[in-house]
């Protein structure tokens, strides 16, 4: 979806561009757009992306978060085995 999506913006815009039809079909194209971009179906799918984005965010942030946690009790776990005690049990600095 996303390669047809960009196929078809590259498309349009190589036609604006290198149109010799001038302003008549830049308006064309543009009121194309318009009606696309306003037709019911392309915001239902536009809303479902968003959804599907938002969703995957926030599971990517969870997956973060608990690695972050894990990573420094890893590395507080580590540094505990490395930093030497003095004769009263408390590391020293």
């Amino acid at each position: 979806m996303k390669g047809k999506f960009l196929f078809l913006a590259g498309t349009a815009t190589g036609f604006v561009l290198g149109s010799k039809a001038g302003r008549q079909a830049y308006d064309r194209l543009s009121a194309k757009a318009h009606q696309l971009w306003g037709d019911p179906a392309t915001q239902k799918v536009i809303s479902q992306a968003e959804t599907i984005a938002r969703d995957a965010a926030s599971v990517a942030q969870t997956k973060v978060s608990d690695l972050l946690d894990r990573t420094e009790a890893s590395v507080r776990k580590e540094e505990a085995k490395t930093t030497p005690k003095t004769d009263d049990g408390s590391h020293e600095i």
